[in-house]
């Protein structure tokens, strides 16, 4: 559903993010996830349109729209989170932060997935696409006739002729009393033979582990403006959780969510 083909549905969606931001930035949480929710909700029931989808429950539309092939894995994944936060706020009535931003970066990174998503090619599925090959074989099959397999069977035919006549013109050989010994397997044989089936299936990725590179305060929110809750020495390595924007980092201190300037962290 590109924005091209969709104006109006484009425009909705865009409305709704931009609600969703600037609540979170009047640090109004709870109406900032429920406005993510009802864009992710917008999205599906456009491209569930698009699907000839039966609207129903939002989690069972995502469902059919992953099972169909119209969605990826993680489209999926990210439009069940968004929905699982937004039951919580409705529910719970939840006014985190940490939810809201998640809330919100990941409604950001659909947003790309959903206006490029007409820009791909129509899905075609396995067992439409065999039908033509399977039709045309079963024609094939159907129009052998009988010159059809005569004109398979004389080759054949002499070619057995042929193997016969070479069986019976060839000198039998004498049997010799002649041994062949087994190879031996030795244990460095054994041994280089379970090294050599011995594959890697998996390789491991490492975190990446971020340090301070001077001393660096630790906010309460995204923003110089607001309170320092603490800071830290250089060379100290924090709990990374994710970006909130190019400029501030998420953390975990002490327990609890904070924000540290981007600029003076460190992968090395």
């Amino acid at each position: 559903m590109a924005k091209m083909d969709n104006p109006e549905g484009w425009e909705k969606i865009q409305r709704y993010v931009q609600e969703t931001e600037r609540l979170m930035g009047q640090k109004k949480y709870n109406l900032s996830i429920t406005k993510a929710r009802q864009a992710m909700e917008f999205m599906v029931k456009l491209q569930c349109d698009k699907a000839g989808i039966v609207q129903g429950p939002t989690e069972t539309m995502i469902r059919e729209l992953y099972n169909g092939g119209w969605i990826s894995k993680t489209t999926a994944e990210h439009y069940l989170q968004i929905l699982s936060i937004g039951n919580k706020a409705s529910k719970d009535g939840d006014n985190s932060a940490s939810n809201a931003n998640q809330a919100y970066h990941v409604l950001s990174q659909e947003i790309y997935s959903f206006a490029d998503a007409d820009k791909k090619p129509p899905r075609i599925r396995k067992s439409a696409a065999n039908q033509p090959n399977r039709s045309r074989k079963k024609r094939e099959k159907n129009g052998l006739n009988s010159s059809d397999l005569l004109k398979l069977l004389i080759p054949a035919a002499l070619i057995l002729v042929l193997i016969c006549v070479i069986i019976m013109f060839t000198p039998k050989k004498t049997p010799t009393n002649e041994t062949t010994e087994a190879p031996q397997t030795t244990a460095e044989t054994t041994e280089a033979l379970q090294t050599t089936a011995e594959v890697p299936t998996e390789t491991s990725i490492e975190a990446v582990v971020y340090k301070t590179t001077t001393t660096l305060n630790v906010r309460k929110g995204p923003s110089t403006d607001t309170d320092r809750i603490g800071k830290l020495d250089p060379g100290v390595t924090v709990n990374y959780t994710g970006d909130y924007d190019d400029s501030w980092a998420i953390i975990q201190y002490n327990g609890q969510e904070a924000y540290v300037s981007k600029e003076y962290l460190t992968t090395e």
